[in-house]
């Protein structure tokens, strides 16, 4: 998407922004780095825990993580 800007084919860089904005919407569905790190743990990335005061995504939240994972197939 950087790469297509910095040429100024910004046809294609909106295209990939928006290919790519519901994942950017689902790291932020709670305070970050929460989301991130739930991602790679769904994707197969071991992370570890969240330190204090941070804790886990809430279940909601979890689904739709996982829902946003799948539709752009990085889920197995």
């Amino acid at each position: 998407m950087v790469e297509a800007s910095l040429k100024g084919d910004f046809k294609k860089a909106r295209k990939m922004h928006y290919e790519l904005l519901p994942l950017m919407k689902g790291a932020f569905v709670e305070t970050n780095p929460v989301p991130i790190k739930e991602a790679m743990e769904m994707c197969g990335k071991p992370t570890g825990g969240v330190r204090l005061p941070l804790c886990g995504l809430q279940p909601e939240s979890k689904a739709k993580l996982k829902k946003v994972l799948q539709d752009m197939g990085l889920l197995s």
